[in-house]
């Protein structure tokens, strides 16, 4: 198993953020956030790591392979890390705490002020997150896969599931007992959803650091070569790159880029746009 490491790095002028590339654009464990919690001073964001996109893609660090058999997916659901938490005061980076499955179950976390790096014992009973058997059914890797009764079956086998609550609640207590919550703010600027949302719709507009639409107003439907003997238009490219930009930036989803150009434009996206927007936020020219 490789090592999952945790890149903290620069996107453009949006100040340092918790991104999905390392410092060559390249994945290292996809992730996507799940919730967001005010507690106290503070603000709690779930996290949970993708089996999709992470075990069948090969600029990841965790691929296994393009088509993962069901033996293959089990051990990555059990071994892989799952959740993990990252605790904010007024948007600052105060600590990482990450639920780690293999060698053994244990909490790491990661002072973010001054990067010391910590283990705690984890006494959570069970086989695999609910986050994990979640996707496990969403995304149908095996047709047959059920949850019942606090257990998903799957793979011919029955796995018991720790609960989303039950993971939370030994987090806060870990917070607590070790007094995280008293740790000084890192310099580091973990904007909310929200907080993200206006900032790429603020760059898009003109003369933005995301706007790749004005300089070629008049010249959109020009060809252009992308690969050797692939042939689109300039305006398929600024959507590309856009696209692109957005997943760097750390939007969880396709459909909240959709969602976010749908309205910059103020109005629903055509096919066409959706297009090429995916393409750029799932680098498919860049494969």
């Amino acid at each position: 198993m490789k090592k999952i490491t945790i890149i903290i790095l620069t996107i453009l002028s949006l100040g340092q953020v918790f991104a999905q590339s390392d410092k060559n654009g390249n994945p290292v464990f996809n992730s996507v956030s799940t919730s967001e919690k005010s507690i106290d001073n503070f603000l709690l964001i779930s996290n949970y790591y993708t089996l999709k996109n992470n075990i069948e893609n090969k600029q990841s660090s965790v691929f296994i392979s393009e088509k993962p058999t069901l033996d293959q997916i089990e051990k990555a659901s059990i071994n892989l890390a799952s959740d993990f938490f990252i605790m904010t005061k007024e948007s600052k980076m105060v600590v990482i705490i990450m639920l780690q499955n293999d060698p053994k179950r244990e909490f790491i976390t990661i002072i973010m002020s001054n990067k010391q790096q910590s283990t705690f014992p984890c006494k959570l009973n069970g086989d695999i997150t609910e986050n994990r058997a979640n996707e496990i059914i969403k995304e149908k890797f095996d047709t047959t896969a059920t949850i019942e009764n606090g257990k998903l079956k799957f793979n011919g086998k029955e796995f018991v599931i720790i609960s989303n609550e039950e993971i939370e609640d030994v987090v806060l207590t870990l917070i607590k007992k070790e007094k995280l919550d008293k740790k000084k703010p890192s310099d580091i600027i973990m904007p909310s959803k929200k907080e993200l949302r206006n900032y790429i719709l603020t760059e898009t507009k003109e003369s933005g650091k995301l706007d790749f639409f004005t300089e070629i107003k008049g010249k959109e439907f020009d060809g252009v070569q992308i690969k050797q003997g692939v042939f689109t238009t300039k305006q398929s490219v600024a959507l590309y790159k856009w696209g692109r930009a957005c997943y760097d930036l750390g939007v969880n989803t396709i459909e909240d880029v959709n969602e976010i150009y749908s309205e910059f434009k103020q109005k629903e996206l055509n096919q066409r746009d959706k297009e090429y927007i995916k393409m750029g936020f799932d680098k498919e020219w860049e494969n």
